[in-house]
């Protein structure tokens, strides 16, 4: 289903005709490609009483699902996006801001000195995202698809629990795919399943060198590989990566790639890996761990980096701490406990 979106730019200079609405443009493009019609736009000065009378306007009189403001979320006096939304919600959504600013600190540090908010004014979702074209795109990619699940809550058309539940850890063996069912009854694409396999077990004895695979591996309580130069870390003790996510690299590649060249140090099958959240535990051998960070910036000179013009390390790798010690080996089993 279509719903209807507004995309308010705020700027000074945008409004004086000083500087182009690139973030505007950008987010509109980024709604309409996720199949929201774009119902209003327009470009306001930072101005508080301005800002809170286009909000109320979208949400009353427009009557829009879905409003993103573009600017006016940082540290600069004239900044007040963030203070006229909360002055005309009803009730505030605080994860979304909070998903966004972790997703912008996986680029930059300077993401945390974000102040956008987010709220629902009765049947309207409003969200602030940054001025800039770029960390509004970013942003806004990061939350799209669960905004659409919780706008279909708001207006009525889903419950609440049609949200991912993970398995407990006495029913995880039996688990199978979560979530709903074609009509042949078997699991749709994309839907999350709770118990997969270990494809490779990889290390590099030295920072700095490529990982290669080894038979088996021993998984240490809050350190992570034995043997691997990256262990010791105390929330990235061990890294994972979907064999499904290399997959779609290959696909334009010239070369076949091995396991370990993502750096990844254990490659999965059966699991899509950046969909479960962090703090997620899961069996993998004979060890368990912790799900403690989605995807990290791509290190300098990543050589796949240049080689293939991608590495999808850094958004659908997962890190890991070790909670339980034991042994790993290729065609073990993963099984998501909690």
């Amino acid at each position: 289903m279509e719903y209807k979106a507004a995309v308010i730019t705020m700027s000074d200079k945008g409004a004086q005709g000083l500087r182009e609405d690139t973030a505007g443009d950008a987010v509109a493009a980024i709604l309409e490609k996720n199949e929201w019609q774009i119902a209003y736009r327009n470009l306001i000065p930072d101005d508080m009483e301005q800002i809170k009378g286009e909000l109320i306007k979208c949400a009353d009189s427009l009557g829009v699902t879905l409003v993103v403001t573009t600017g006016g979320t940082g540290f600069s006096m004239r900044d007040v996006t963030p203070e006229a939304t909360l002055a005309v919600v009803d009730r505030q959504v605080p994860g979304i801001p909070e998903a966004m600013r972790a997703e912008s600190m996986k680029i930059t540090p300077m993401g945390m000195l974000s102040r956008a908010a987010a709220g629902l004014r009765k049947r309207t979702l409003i969200i602030n995202l940054p001025g800039s074209r770029k960390a509004a795109s970013e942003c806004l990619e990061a939350v799209i698809k669960p905004i659409r699940h919780g706008v279909e809550v708001l207006l009525g058309e889903a419950g609440d629990c049609a949200a991912m539940h993970l398995p407990n850890a006495a029913n995880a063996g039996n688990a199978g795919n979560l979530g709903h069912t074609n009509e042949s009854g078997k699991a749709g694409e994309g839907i999350m399943k709770a118990e997969g396999i270990v494809k490779a077990v990889c290390i590099s004895e030295k920072k700095g060198e490529q990982k290669h695979e080894i038979a088996e591996a021993y998984l240490k309580t809050d350190h992570g590989i034995e043997g691997d130069a990256h262990a010791g870390n105390w929330h990235r003790q061990v890294s994972l990566l979907a064999a499904e996510s290399v997959a779609k690299v290959q696909k334009s590649l010239d070369f076949t790639l091995k396991n370990g060249d993502f750096a990844e140090n254990i490659l999965t099958e059966g699991i899509v890996l950046h969909q479960l959240p962090v703090g997620t535990r899961i069996q993998i051998g004979a060890a368990e761990g912790e799900v403690t960070q989605i995807g990290k910036e791509c290190h300098h000179g990543c050589a796949i980096r240049e080689l293939a013009g991608d590495c999808v390390m850094p958004r659908e790798g997962i890190f890991i701490k070790i909670l339980k010690s034991g042994k790993v080996k290729a065609g073990d089993t993963i099984k998501i406990l909690q």
